[in-house]
């Protein structure tokens, strides 16, 4: 097996690359992103389904297997958390927009005004949600964490739910 190839050309955009342009690569991003989950899946398919089979039968899991669990359920999002090195760029980006924000707070009603404070506010809201995506994953990272710890009845028909869901995706 090979890691896909081509993928860094298609990201060759420039200032002069259009939305439409971004749009195709945006498309071809997630076809890429899902044809590289879909190959971990391949690649440890057979393992999951004796570590269901295990859970099923309320047998405990190794270390081992809880890492193939882990992988499967939080993979992506240790990986994106590993590797995402941008977070304090956005915080003290956002912080650079707040402080913009309250400078236009009591300032006159005018078109300009309310133009800028409407830029800045865009701005914000896309930053915000870079900040959001990043700390959504590592939160899940950490419920994951405690609850594959110990366990229970009821987790173990979630997790298994959940593995056999994504399986089933795989073989479509």
């Amino acid at each position: 097996m090979e890691l896909p190839r081509g993928i860094s050309q298609i990201m060759g955009v420039s200032d002069k690359s259009s939305a439409d342009d971004l749009d195709r690569v945006g498309a071809a991003l997630a076809t890429a992103k899902n044809q590289v989950r879909e190959a971990i899946q391949d690649l440890t398919g057979p393992e999951m389904e004796a570590i269901i089979k295990k859970l099923e039968e309320g047998e405990p899991l190794t270390q081992e297997e809880k890492d193939y669990v882990r992988s499967w359920i939080i993979g992506d999002a240790e990986s994106y958390t590993r590797v995402e090195n941008h977070l304090q760029t956005w915080l003290q980006e956002f912080r650079a927009l707040q402080s913009a924000v309250q400078s236009y707070e009591g300032k006159e009603v005018t078109l300009q005004n309310l133009s800028n404070l409407h830029a800045i506010l865009e701005d914000a809201v896309r930053v915000a949600a870079d900040i959001e995506d990043f700390l959504e994953k590592k939160e899940r990272i950490e419920r994951f964490e405690r609850s594959i710890q110990n366990i229970e009845q009821e987790d173990t028909q979630f997790i298994v739910d959940i593995l056999k869901g994504q399986l089933q995706s795989e073989e479509v």
